[in-house]
């Protein structure tokens, strides 16, 4: 666990320095989850402009992951990890001290902006130092290490936000950021040759980037990822009101059954891990694509057709948090593998493609919850199935290119 595996210099990369890198920006998103009703009536908007806390950042996150994939693979890892992480680091502390709405929602896009260099660069740090199969194991480990982030953050911005207010939960991100951003400069090495970025020229980047686009096998890929991260953040963007005005239950509550929902992610990114060396990846994304279609229209059902339950809830959602652990991090490996040598950009466009999808759900999530959550449990259960759609693609394509 302690380094990456792979030749020479960069065999001591720790992997636990990767998965913070990489975890930040979930933890700055998922932390603020439990504060929402607060923040709306400290700033006397309605819920459904809250959500453009949570959109603001994951369309952030979404526009700066393609760019920053082509920076990170012309000007190297190290440096722009170190640029992004201060750039979240300002704004987080901005966002303690600011007094209009619109104002933090902007400093959120800024904060997302930053963070956005943690998961494209690592991924690519990862592909720098790995073949296919041990990206797609390296990965599975970061994401189950990352899955502390979601368990923790709602936990802390719940009890911490009841304490000291909202403002904290902007303070305690802003110094997380500070300690990885000191550990990645005193203790994180150049993965990645900038001369070899800098020899390719726009032209060159720009039919990569066609070619990536066009490509049934990594759009394929970055849209499974999209639609397995929006199915979850659709439900988290109403998940407090959820629980407060169906389940009759209080913030802290929500932010103990999401760090349960975020012990199941890792418990799948663990279980992916183990059986993807053993069965391979193809297998088990099957494995995980159908658990996850199978369990969104349970989740409907269930919804639909009984009063609303917490452990009918939290267990079809467990279940489903379980698949995505297994997904998430092999279908980004795939797509960040189509094209090793722009492993960078390949990896920012698909995060790019699966946040802003993930941003689109939590904004129709929000339209469409009013007093019920079934509308919602409708949107989730279609993710599901669209996710099942673009695994038939992939396996399809790849299918062919076999023979």
């Amino acid at each position: 666990m302690a380094g990456v595996q792979s030749a020479g210099k960069h065999r001591g990369i720790s992997l636990l320095l990767l998965s913070g890198a990489s975890g930040l920006s979930p933890f700055g998103l998922v932390i603020l989850i439990p504060a929402l009703n607060e923040l709306a009536e400290q700033f006397s908007v309605g819920f459904a402009q809250m959500q453009f806390l949570v959109s603001a950042y994951l369309i952030g996150l979404g526009v700066a992951q393609p760019v920053v994939g082509i920076l990170s693979d012309r000007f190297g890892r190290r440096r722009i990890l170190l640029m992004g992480f201060a750039v979240f680091i300002i704004a987080s502390l901005a966002c303690a001290f600011v007094d209009s709405f619109y104002q933090l929602i902007a400093l959120r896009f800024l904060q997302a902006l930053g963070a956005s260099v943690g998961s494209v660069t690592t991924r690519a740090i990862v592909r720098d130092t790995h073949n296919t199969e041990e990206s797609a194991r390296a990965l599975s480990f970061i994401a189950a290490a990352m899955g502390v982030s979601p368990v923790m953050a709602p936990i802390i911005g719940g009890v911490l936000g009841d304490a000291y207010g909202p403002e904290s939960l902007f303070l305690l991100t802003a110094a997380l950021g500070a300690v990885i951003w000191l550990w990645m400069l005193l203790r994180l090495p150049e993965t990645h040759d900038p001369k070899k970025g800098q020899e390719i020229t726009l032209h060159e980047w720009r039919r990569s980037y066609a070619q990536l686009i066009r490509s049934k096998v990594f759009m394929g890929y970055a849209l499974i990822y999209g639609f397995e991260q929006g199915l979850f953040l659709a439900f988290m963007a109403v998940g407090a009101s959820v629980f407060e005005q169906n389940l009759h239950l209080g913030q802290q509550t929500f932010g103990f059954a999401w760090g349960m929902l975020g012990v199941a992610f890792i418990i799948g990114a663990m279980l992916g891990s183990r059986l993807t060396l053993k069965h391979g990846m193809r297998r088990i994304l099957t494995m995980g694509v159908v658990t996850t279609l199978m369990g969104g229209w349970a989740l409907f059902a269930i919804v639909f057709a009984m009063e609303l339950q917490l452990w009918s809830l939290l267990t079809a959602l467990a279940i489903l948090m379980v698949a995505n652990g297994m997904v998430a991090p092999l279908s980004l490996a795939g797509a960040i593998s189509y094209r090793p040598l722009i492993a960078g950009t390949s990896s920012g466009l698909a995060s790019s493609v699966g946040l802003i999808l993930s941003g689109a759900c939590t904004i129709i999530a929000g339209a469409i919850y009013v007093s019920s959550f079934v509308p919602v449990a409708l949107l989730m259960a279609v993710c599901a199935t669209l996710t099942w759609l673009m695994w038939l693609m992939v396996r399809s394509q790849e299918s062919r290119s076999e023979r």
